[in-house]
């Protein structure tokens, strides 16, 4: 027996959107109970089922084995098997879950911002294709129960087929053979429902990810970089040219003082009477 089910409070959008002093999130525990008689365990320990990564149970005095989560994020959600061994070296398992609506995975070189008219919807960087090669569009969203991801164009349902595909285990919609008439607005929706509370109604959680795809180089970044340079070096040389002016100047003037000085100390002396 357990509690079969605790929610993550983790992530409000997507990874790098979360607040340091974000509620903890619960925990898992699971005992061992024949009737009236609740067994001591030996050893226990969570596994959790997406990966088979093991977590070692805290056992506390009232023989519960527990999995607490702190203040973990999206990708702590999952299926979990909690194991116990009781002293007659029996291991009785079961089943329980950790909830999480849908977020945008992503890190600090993948930033994204929260929109600020549309709910739920984060926006990302434009993605660039050239002509005739393959454009990728990232969507990585995650959460537990796995969400359910549908794609629009341009606020119309796409349809993945031919040469549009979606690899969902990593996240990334495919065209290939990309033309002109494929750029456009393209939005990734994730949904998936869970209870909030034991034994409550199903909640539904979306997430939506919008990013615009352009066709041709991302170079355009590098003319206006040019005409800064251009300017740089031009002020460059007429700040070089003036001081080298000044200096002509201060030399000549120079010399002129020097051959007056010159002429002055050759000036013969009239005898006196």
């Amino acid at each position: 027996m357990g509690n079969l089910q605790t929610v993550i409070h983790g992530e409000t959008l997507f990874s790098t959107d979360i607040d340091p002093d974000r509620k903890v999130t619960g925990f898992l525990w699971c005992q061992v109970r024949e009737g009236t008689i609740h067994y001591k365990p030996t050893w226990a320990r969570f596994v959790r089922i997406r990966d088979k990564k093991e977590f070692p149970a805290d056992i506390a005095p009232d023989n519960k084995a527990y999995l607490h989560f702190g203040q973990s994020k999206a990708d702590a959600a999952g299926k979990y098997r909690c194991e116990v061994k009781i002293p007659d070296s029996s291991i009785i398992t079961g089943n329980m879950f950790a909830y999480s609506h849908p977020i945008v995975k992503n890190n600090e070189s993948w930033p994204l911002t929260a929109s600020t008219t549309e709910p739920s919807t984060v926006l990302a960087k434009a993605v660039y294709a050239s002509p005739d090669t393959t454009a990728r569009i990232p969507c990585p969203i995650i959460g537990y129960p796995e969400p359910n991801i549908i794609w629009f164009r341009n606020d119309f349902p796409l349809e993945l087929e031919g040469r549009v595909s979606f690899d969902q285990a990593n996240g990334v919609l495919s065209i290939e053979n990309v033309k002109e008439e494929d750029a456009g607005t393209y939005r990734c929706e994730g949904t998936n429902q869970f209870p909030v509370q034991i034994d409550g109604p199903e909640q539904q959680f979306i997430v939506k990810l919008k990013q615009e795809l352009k066709i041709g180089d991302n170079y355009g970044w590098m003319l206006p970089l040019a005409i800064i340079l251009i300017i740089l070096i031009l002020l460059f040389i007429i700040i070089f040219a003036c001081q080298q002016c000044a200096k002509y100047k201060a030399d000549q003037y120079n010399v002129a003082d020097r051959e007056r000085a010159l002429h002055n100390d050759q000036v013969p002396l009239k005898n006196s009477v």
